[in-house]
Order: structure tokens, then sequence, then C-alpha cells
């Protein structure tokens, strides 16, 4: 059991550490936190990028153009068995871009679904897949 409650709390902080790398444009440590093997998909779109440097690369680049943003997670639950894990979480994004005639944030909300695998350097992602389930704001925040 305590072993148990041990990984659960890593799987959580793994979750974490992807939200802050994004938030503080940390790509080295959001890179490492994707097994050489994992793939990122948002769900929805046919967006699929595979493998640490593709999956880095693609949000690098959507972030990027963004003055700042702000991750928050909430509602983890992860089932562990052995050395593989399932986690799910619910967050909630606000982007800010300044200058734009629209507005200058878009926030957005929804859910991450997640395969985690034990490595000697602790819990990696091997799947992401992001639900986005709700949205406010100006889109052209996020997408010009």
């Amino acid at each position: 059991m305590l072993q148990e409650l041990t990984d659960i709390a890593a799987i959580e902080a793994a979750a974490v550490a992807y939200a802050t790398a994004l938030d503080t444009r940390d790509w080295e440590t959001l890179g490492a936190l994707f097994t050489d093997d994992a793939c990122w998909e948002y769900s929805g779109s046919g967006e699929r990028h595979c493998g640490p440097d593709a999956i880095v690369g693609r949000i690098r680049t959507g972030l990027e153009r963004i003055d700042a943003t702000h991750h928050l997670n909430g509602n983890h639950v992860a089932a562990v068995h052995g050395d593989e894990a399932e986690h799910t979480c619910y967050y909630q994004a606000q982007h800010v871009r300044h200058g734009l005639p629209d507005g200058e944030k878009f926030l957005g909300g929804g859910r991450y679904d997640d395969r985690l695998r034990r490595t000697p350097d602790g819990w990696r992602f091997t799947h992401r897949r992001i639900t986005s389930i709700w949205s406010e704001g100006n889109p052209a925040v996020i997408t010009s």
C-alpha cells in the first residue's frame, strides 16, 4: 500500500511538472517527462506527435508566441499496475497575448488522459491525450 501511494504521488508530480514546464518554458524538463516512444495527441483534431523532440517542438511552437500561460491541474485519478499506470486529471489553462484588438486572454478547460511507465528516472509519460471541454475568451490568443 505504501508503494502504491508513493507511486501515485510521483505520477501526480509528473503531471504538475508538465504544467510548470509549460508555464516556465522549460523545454528540457518538458522533454524529460516523456519516454522515447511517447506520443502526445490533441483529441478530436487528428493531431499526434511522437517522441520527446516532436512533442516539445509542437508545444514550444504553440506557446512561444503567447506572452504568458498559467496551467492548473486538479481531480487527479491514478491507477498503478506494476511498472505501468493510467492517470487522468482536469486542467484549466489561461493564455495571455498582449495587444490583440478583440481581447488578450483565452481560457480553456479540459482533461488529460495519460499512460505512464516507471523508468530508472521516475514515472514518465508514454502517452498523453488532451481533450478540450470548454473555452472562453479570444481564440486568436492561441491561433494567430
